[in-house]
């Protein structure tokens, strides 16, 4: 007992029922026998340095996640609950975790050996000219140099814009070049001029995103931006058809809800785009049976189901603590509905028919089979 050495991954699932809350926290669901089989063949097999035991290094931990989120078939979409919650396990350590962390190493300093500098036997008198002025006629360095620095030309306001954004005017030529003459004036001018602010990157779908400084209660306010059309039509295309396989768009939307913190408006687009109208129907109906009320329980009070999932849109504000409260709560409601809706009529043959695979691992035909009791039966695997 006194010689067994903990690992990462037996740390995990000796505090599986945190790790599972913490899941439950981020809208996603995990289970233990997967979690063991993803450490100890599939992320190794991923070849970026993914021991066996687990490991609670950053970089590795990133490596991974970036191979499982690979577009299309060469990702591993079933997989994200799992490296996500790993991650945030890592990034916000439980107090039975913080002690088995590494702190970061320091960098190391390296002592490089300046080279002699070769002594010069004469110099020329520069010291000299620059100190008797511009104008001696022997100076070297003589520039003519012409006024001084000119007063740098009042910046307009900004004004709103056709979209309601705050557009500032386009720069004239006196602040496209230095507005300092002369060889130094030219390089000072370019040195000191700012580099424009750069907007938010639009190649990352991020619905709700920190803006400024936080209040003085320290929350922070925050800016919508929609979802871009190529996320969602990427999304439609690389996912299978819900009816047919579940697994992907459950994890896809896993992932969009911690990731992405949607709205409500945002939740009804992926409804409508990736789901069929019936489909979207049952979800809906699942969902709303699954509404917890004070006991935490599903409830059957009509009044409180319409405040926690709203068929029309409701009046919440995500810069207030109890609107982002009523989101968080509508979206781990959303996704019960789509696990409940996940779950099809016993069928047995559809069990019988999961056969392992010539070349397959066993851990892998144990997981295909484990997924297909959860989905075609009751009983769990």
């Amino acid at each position: 007992m006194g010689n067994t050495q903990s690992t990462p991954l037996s740390l995990l699932t000796s505090n599986f029922k945190d790790v599972r809350a913490r899941g439950h926290d981020l809208s996603m669901e995990i289970r233990r026998g997967k979690l063991i089989t993803l450490c100890h063949s599939e992320w190794p097999a991923f070849d970026v340095g993914w021991p066996p035991e687990g490991t609670f290094q950053l970089p590795v931990i990133t490596r991974v996640k970036s191979k499982i989120f690979l577009p299309g078939r060469a990702g591993h979409s079933d997989q994200i609950p799992y490296i996500l919650i790993w991650q945030d396990l890592v990034e916000n350590s439980p107090p039975w975790l913080s002690p088995f962390q590494l702190a970061p190493p320091e960098p190391c300093k390296v002592l490089v050996a300046r080279p002699l500098k070769p002594k010069q036997l004469t110099a020329p008198p520069i010291l000299f000219y620059l100190i008797a002025g511009t104008h001696c006629p022997q100076n070297p360095l003589h520039t003519p140099l012409g006024p001084g620095p000119r007063a740098p030309a009042p910046r307009a306001e900004p004004r709103e814009g056709a979209g309601g954004r705050e557009v500032a005017d386009a720069p004239g030529p006196a602040e496209s070049e230095s507005n300092f003459e002369g060889p130094l004036g030219r390089t000072r001018g370019r040195t000191l001029r700012a580099s424009p602010p750069q907007p938010p990157d639009s190649t990352v779908a991020l619905p709700l995103r920190e803006i400024g400084p936080p209040d003085d209660t320290g929350v922070p306010s925050f800016q919508y931006w929609p979802f871009s059309t190529s996320d969602l039509y990427n999304w439609k295309t690389q996912s299978a058809r819900f009816s047919d396989n579940p697994k992907d768009l459950m994890a896809l939307l896993d992932s969009v809800m911690f990731t992405h913190q949607p709205t409500w408006d945002d939740c009804q687009q992926l409804l409508r785009i990736l789901f069929t109208t019936e489909e979207r129907e049952r979800i809906q109906v699942e969902a709303r049976k699954l509404v917890p009320g004070d006991d935490g329980q599903p409830t059957a009070n009509p009044d409180l189901i319409n405040v926690t999932f709203p068929l029309t849109r409701p009046a919440w504000d995500y810069n207030t603590a109890e609107g982002r409260g009523r989101l968080h709560l509508y979206r781990q409601t959303l996704m019960a509905g789509l696990r409940a809706a996940a779950r099809k009529p016993t069928n047995l043959a559809k069990v019988y028919s999961v056969l392992q695979g010539k070349a397959e691992s066993p851990a892998t035909y144990l997981e295909r089979l484990m997924e297909a009791f959860r989905q075609y039966t009751s009983t769990p695997p």
